[in-house]
This record gives C-alpha cells, structure tokens and sequence, in this order.
C-alpha cells in the first residue's frame, strides 16, 4: 500500500507537470523576500491543520495522540500528497489508513477525518465568502456563480450540524462496517465550534500566502486588495475541494484564480501568477512531508521502553 500510493501521488505530480504550458512562465521574476514570507506562511498552515486534526481527535478520545503526534503530523503529510490522486477523498482514507498502523482507532480517524475535511471546506467558503461579498469586483464571476456558492455554504453548514453529520456518519459506519457508530466517536457542537474556528483562523493564514506569491511577481498589486485576494484564494480552494473529479483541484482552482485576478491585473500576468502558485503549492507540499520526515526521526519508537526513575532510597539509620 505504501509504494502503490507513493507511485501513485508520483504519477500524478508527473502528469500535471509534464502538461504544464511552461512557456507562459519564460523570462518570469520574482522577488525573493515575499517568496520565501508566503513559503513560511505556506507550510505553516500545513501543520495548523495537521493540528486541527490532532485536537479533533484527542476530543473523540483517540489514543495516543499526544505521545505520536510526530507520526502522526507524517501521517497527515503523506495523506495532504493523497489530493493529487483523487482529490479529497484519498486525503481523508490515506489518514484512516496511515494512522491505524499506529494503533488509532478506525472510527475516531474516519469521523475526524470526514470533520476536519467538512471543517476545511466551510472555513474556506465563509471567509472568502465574507471577504468578497461587499466588494463589487465580486461581479467579475457574475451572479450566477455567487448564487451557486452561497447555496453551496449553506447546504455544507447544514450537513455540518452535528445531529445531521452524526446520522451521515452512521450510515456511512452500517453500510462499510456493518454496525453502528460508537456514541464516543458522534461529532458534538463544542467541537464543531472549536475546529471551526480554527480553520478560519489557518483559512486567513494561507490566503495570505497567496497574496505574497501574487506580489512577489506583481509588485504593482498594493496591500490595500490582500482581502480581496485572500477572499478569491478562499473561494478558489473551497470549490476545489468540492470538485472530487479533480485531482488535488487541478484546473478548478487555476480557472477561478485567473477569474478573480483578472480584476486585478493582466489577464497574462494573472495567468501566470496562478500557473507559479500551483508549482509553488505543490513544492510546498513536498517541504512539508520533508520536515515531518525529519521530526519523526526524533519521535520515540512504540517498542521501546519507558525508562524507569531511579530513585535512591534512603539509608536506613542505626538501630535503636
């Protein structure tokens, strides 16, 4: 499973580079400095949701996962790769699979799993959502698309209730388990709520990124439109995520970015901004399974065990 998987994410990052038009980046340059400020940014936000996923699953109860949470940030980062094969769906079953070689119970990782993707989602469409609805370059995707959008947060936001997302769940659970769901493992609103709120947090933190990419080839693109961009970089990602037929959202994503930028800037230079966003985001990807790799190194093993205290007991006195 873990070659087949590898080969897999390798052939897809392949095919997508080799159909690439790198003429449109000839002759392109970029300043350094907000290159590598949207790197850190970038790979920051990776390890947020790695955390956001940590946090939902010591709150269902899972094991370990303070004490493995070096594994378990690799884990993640392998299974982020998953996206370039199909889409959100091998993301989510590459965690429940990773994981549970690390003794996670397969219930809590397929609940959080299912969240922190349903999280990610309507973070991402609500901030950009919110961002963009009082801006009137909005008009650039016309009503129709606005209209599609909204209607999309509000069907997700209704999915993601906990009553409704229990009962999804459960039917998930009978038809491939065949049994139900534990009561432990049902998403409540407290988590809901606080997973939420982190990812619009993490949502902020990678829309920004985008925006320091943008500038760092367009330096004419002034501060004053980074809601704007961070709106349009959110919109962009979340409908990515709801194209399943899209690996990692490749072309969905790219179309909706030169959409909104052309509002801003050429479309040529829009264009080109997308194409280095995607390169940019897929190194990004692969620096952050690097780093992870490294932090697992220093993560200690299972078989190992627990040194002892040694305690020196104290020297019995002269008898009475």
């Amino acid at each position: 499973m873990q070659v087949g998987f590898t080969v897999l994410v390798t052939a897809f990052m392949a095919l997508y580079l080799v159909r690439i038009d790198w003429s449109q980046l000839q002759g392109l340059r970029f300043a350094v400095l907000p290159m590598v400020g949207a790197t850190v940014l970038g790979l920051g936000y990776r390890f947020w949701g790695a955390g956001v996923w940590l946090h939902l699953l010591r709150r269902l109860g899972a094991h370990g996962v303070r004490r493995d949470w070096r594994e378990l940030c690799h884990v993640y980062a392998k299974a982020w790769l998953g996206r370039y094969i199909l889409g959100a769906g091998t993301w989510i079953l590459g965690k429940v699979y990773f994981a549970a070689q690390h003794g996670v119970a397969r219930s809590k990782l397929a609940v959080s799993g299912v969240l922190e993707g349903a999280l990610q989602l309507i973070s991402t469409l609500l901030v950009g959502l919110a961002l963009l609805v009082v801006d009137p370059r909005l008009d650039a995707i016309g009503p129709r698309a606005t209209q599609l959008t909204v209607v999309a947060a509000v069907l997700c936001l209704v999915a993601l209730a906990p009553p409704v997302l229990s009962r999804l769940l459960n039917l998930a659970h009978r038809l491939v388990l065949k049994r139900p769901m534990p009561p432990g493992d049902r998403p409540t609103w407290s988590m809901v709520l606080s997973g939420g709120s982190l990812y619009i947090l993490g949502t902020l933190l990678t829309g920004a990124s985008y925006f320091l990419v943008a500038r760092s080839v367009y330096a004419d693109l002034p501060w004053s439109d980074l809601a704007y961009v961070v709106g349009a970089a959110s919109i962009a990602s979340a409908v990515s995520l709801l194209a399943f037929f899209a690996p990692g959202g490749i072309g969905v994503r790219e179309g909706i970015q030169v959409l909104f930028l052309s509002a801003l800037m050429p479309v040529e230079t829009a264009v080109v901004i997308t194409v280095l966003t995607r390169l940019w985001s897929i190194a990004v990807d692969v620096l952050f399974l690097g780093v992870t790799t490294l932090l697992r190194r220093g993560a200690p093993r299972r078989d190992e065990p627990v040194p002892a205290t040694v305690q020196t007991a104290p020297q019995a006195g002269p008898p009475s």
